[in-house]
């Protein structure tokens, strides 16, 4: 088993050390949750004026700085467990914190700590594999809704 000590913060809690919880990926290779965290968010429109009597737009000489909307943030997240029971507990520790209110998380060698809100989840796959340990996977769904730049 690999540690992973370090490699992922929520609010200030180690999640490997405290949930058994990583970022997974779908595929060997795959760096979904990295392009989902990196990913810049969508700029809110200028606010624009329209005359009837003249073609096009109307914007100052001088834009205003950049503003953006708000953005969604799918993760693939896994949880290892010894026994499907211990995953379980694990599972609802890790559900219970991350449902309870904002969601900072920190991944290493990322420059940013990220301030969610739960949304939604999938059904979690769970598999036992052939040293009958248990690991459940699934995607879910943060709001960030004053997106870092």
């Amino acid at each position: 088993m690999v540690d992973l000590t370090g490699y992922m913060t929520i609010n200030g809690k180690d999640a490997w050390t405290e949930y058994f919880a990583f970022l997974c990926e779908d595929k060997p290779g795959d760096e979904f949750n990295f392009g989902e965290l990196l990913k810049p968010p969508e700029m809110k429109e200028y606010t624009v004026v329209e005359f009837r009597e003249h073609d096009g737009e109307e914007l100052p000489d001088v834009l205003p700085s950049p503003c953006y909307k708000a953005r969604d943030i799918t993760l693939y997240i896994a949880i290892y467990a010894s026994t499907l029971s211990e995953y379980n507990t694990r599972h609802a520790t890790f559900m219970e914190a991350i449902r309870a209110g904002w969601v900072n998380l920190k991944v290493k060698d990322l420059p940013a700590t990220y301030r969610f809100y739960y949304k939604g989840t999938t059904d979690a796959k769970v598999i036992t594999d052939v040293t009958r340990n248990t690991i459940g996977r699934w995607k879910v769904k943060f709001r960030e809704p004053k997106p870092g730049v």
